[in-house]
């Protein structure tokens, strides 16, 4: 058998370093210590996390969920009227329309124009002065009732005579300052 053998083979060398061989003197062949890799492997993963550990960026910080800003009012000038205070001629405006609709023989309208020169009415009754103020504006009410009863029924001749009564009376008024005080 010895013929067979290769020069290394005969030389003692089976597949080993010189190193690997017991006490005595034999190959110790293809026997390797798997827990003493397991270990050196364990120590080698452990090392790398604990490394990565120590040495890792820190991710950027995600920014915080966009709010809208608070809205502050703005501050304001004094509050203004939503609508401006009347005047006599939009007392006369408001006669005009009643008077165009009943002309035109239009019922609903005219009552419809009625009601906003009632507003109207309403709007201007405290700050109008004349000679006799209290007598002035119980006789303008009185016509206006009048003719809200002619437009009721439709007569055509009754509405128009109140209306020239509404008209002289108008012109008589004239208004008191709506801001500040009154000087008398």
């Amino acid at each position: 058998m010895d013929d067979q053998m290769s020069p290394n083979d005969r030389s003692g060398d089976v597949g080993g370093s010189l190193g690997d061989r017991d006490r005595n003197g034999n190959a110790r062949g293809g026997r390797v210590n798997t827990s003493a890799w397991l270990i050196g492997a364990l120590l080698v993963i452990v090392a790398v996390f604990a490394g990565l550990r120590f040495t890792r960026v820190p991710a950027p910080p995600t920014p915080a969920p966009t709010k809208p800003a608070p809205t502050v009012p703005a501050p304001s000038p004094a509050p203004t009227p939503t609508t401006p205070a009347p005047t006599t001629t939009d007392l006369d405006r408001g006669i005009a329309k009643v008077e165009d609709a009943v002309t035109r023989k239009d019922w609903a309208a005219a009552s419809r124009e009625l009601s906003v020169l009632r507003t109207t009415w309403e709007g201007l009754r405290g700050r109008i002065t004349s000679k006799d103020t209290a007598k002035d504006t119980t006789m303008f009410e009185a016509s206006m009732k009048k003719l809200e009863g002619n437009i009721r029924e439709k007569n055509e001749a009754g509405a128009k005579d109140d209306i020239r009564e509404l008209k002289t009376m108008a012109q008589k008024f004239k208004l008191t300052q709506t801001s500040g005080p009154t000087s008398g």
